[in-house]
C-alpha cells in the first residue's frame, strides 16, 4: 500500500516548473539582457508556460478537437506574428 502523502501530483510538478521558467523570464530582465535571442527565448518561455496552464490547470490535455485548438492558435498565432515583427525590425 502506498502513501498517498508522498506522491506528488502532475499538476504540483507543472507548478513547480511554472515557477522555475517565470524565475527564467524574471532573471533574464532583472539581469538586463537584450537582443533578438534574448527576446525571443522569452516569448518561447511565455507560449510554452501558456499551454502549460491549459493543459494541465485548464484540463484541456485530455480534450480533443476543437477546444484544444483554440488554445494553440490563441497562443501561437499572436507568437508568430510577434516573432515575425521582431525579426522584421531586426533588418
Amino acid at each position: 500500500m502506498t502513501d498517498k502523502s508522498t506522491i506528488i501530483r502532475p499538476c504540483t510538478l507543472v507548478y513547480l516548473l511554472l515557477l522555475i521558467l517565470t524565475f527564467i523570464t524574471w532573471s533574464i530582465g532583472v539581469s538586463g539582457m537584450s537582443g533578438i535571442g534574448i527576446s525571443l527565448a522569452v516569448l518561447g518561455l511565455a507560449l510554452i508556460k501558456g499551454q502549460m496552464i491549459g493543459d494541465y490547470f485548464m484540463g484541456l490535455k485530455a480534450v480533443s478537437g476543437l477546444w484544444r485548438w483554440v488554445l494553440v492558435i490563441s497562443l501561437f498565432v499572436p507568437g508568430g506574428l510577434f516573432t515575425t515583427a521582431v525579426m522584421i525590425a531586426a533588418t
